[in-house]
């Protein structure tokens, strides 16, 4: 079932009665950066608990009900919500300069496993200047779970949809009825409400070739915990996103790679990729995991490298790399996106930009221990080979032709 702007259906019309599913996102973002997220609201359509905002900051609703899976897919298993949560709200916000109307033919698709089950389409044509988008709202209704393609644009960002549904930003200004504190209550009067829940909607980005963050061990903890590192790309093709590499390419069946080139205090040194099945592990040496192979770009997850943190001291440096394994670069007609997160510390994206088409290899960001602390750099530079990568950054390491 295809829905119209502003149409609403009933989950089991979409044949999504009590089963868990996804709704996917395919942004046509005409060099936007749009960051999407999904609002737990109560009964009044507010946001009562902070834990429920699921976006780039927070990927998962304490219950596991809503999980943002990659960059623009969300996955419900709408039995583990609370009674206290009685609608979700998709939304896409803009980071950055530009607005809606500048989007091209975008979808959201309701998926049931990998098989459609349907869809609400919609463009820039829908918008005027606004830089936000309340796009999809599942919601209880006569105890059953319904659906509307809402479609409406809305005037700021994300914080001011956090505001809109009753949170606060952290380190923003305060909410003007929130701000005072409440008078002494007559007795007998029921006590102020609370004030409303307060998001960290922070986020760091590496912008340039060289830039580099260094991260700090936060709460006392002995290490750095799991550190992820996840990496999307966007095509340029209207149908948008799918995951870590995802159709780059017009022709079918093209593999992609992503690994690293990791040394450890101790002087060891290696590599960790599909190539070889060489997956590493993460609670010994190198402690470093990649979470399997990606094939053929349909993850919308993308894919995944898991850095034991805890063991920071006795790694080096890691350099984070892409590569093709089959097919022909065309990096100029993707964004891709690399997020690293750190316990602790805001999300930080790395983009991939100054393309070199000539070159299927692209080291994207060095990871290093600097006195126990973690320390990102954005690279961004590519070659045509791993040897030629490992020459530039000195690894010294032996290659062999190999296969998967």
């Amino acid at each position: 079932m295809q829905l119209s702007r502003g149409q609403r259906a009933r989950l089991a019309d979409l044949g999504l009665a009590d089963t868990p599913f996804a709704v996917e996102l395919q942004l046509n973002s005409q060099g936007l950066t749009i960051d999407a997220s999904c609002f737990g609201l109560d009964a009044a359509k507010r946001l009562s608990d902070e834990r429920y905002m699921v976006f780039f900051n927070q990927r998962s609703s304490p219950c596991g009900g809503i999980k943002l899976t990659g960059a623009d897919r969300f996955e419900f298993d709408l039995a583990r919500l609370p009674a206290s949560i009685e609608s979700l709200v998709i939304a896409l916000a803009l980071d950055g300069a530009g607005q809606m109307s500048q989007l091209g033919a975008c979808t959201a698709t309701f998926r049931h496993g990998a098989s459609p089950a349907g869809g609400y389409a919609f463009d820039g044509s829908h918008f005027a200047g606004e830089r936000a988008v309340m796009l999809i709202e599942i919601y209880r209704k006569d105890g059953a779970w319904r659906t509307c393609a809402v479609g409406q644009g809305f005037n700021g960002g994300l914080d001011a949809l956090v505001e809109h549904f009753g949170g606060q930003v952290a380190g923003g200004k305060p909410n003007p009825q929130t701000a005072a504190p409440a008078p002494a209550p007559v007795p007998a009067s029921p006590p102020p409400a609370p004030p409303p829940p307060k998001v960290s909607l922070s986020k760091i980005t590496l912008e340039k070739r060289g830039d580099k963050i260094s991260l700090e061990k936060r709460g006392g903890s002995t290490g750095h915990g799991r550190i992820v590192c996840n990496l999307n790309w966007s095509s340029g093709a209207p149908a948008g996103k799918k995951g870590l590499f995802g159709k780059l390419f017009n022709s079918k069946g093209i593999d992609l790679d992503l690994g690293c080139l990791f040394e450890m205090s101790n002087g060891l040194k290696g590599a960790i990729q599909a190539l070889g099945k060489s997956f590493g592990s993460y609670d010994k040496p190198p402690y470093i995991h990649m979470a399997g192979d990606d094939r053929t770009g349909a993850n919308a997850a993308g894919e995944f490298l898991y850095i034991n943190g805890d063991h920071l001291k006795e790694i080096k440096r890691i350099c984070v790399f892409a590569f093709i394994y089959e097919g022909v670069a065309n990096w100029g007609q993707a964004d891709a996106i690399v997020t690293v997160a750190v316990p602790g510390h805001p999300p930080i994206e790395v983009r991939l930009d100054n393309h070199d088409n000539q070159k299927n290899m692209c080291a994207i960001a060095m990871l290093e221990n600097d006195g126990n602390e973690l320390k990102i750099t954005k690279l961004a530079t590519y070659f045509r080979h791993h040897m030629e990568l490992d020459r530039h950054y000195n690894w010294g390491l032996r290659w062999a032709a190999g296969s998967k």
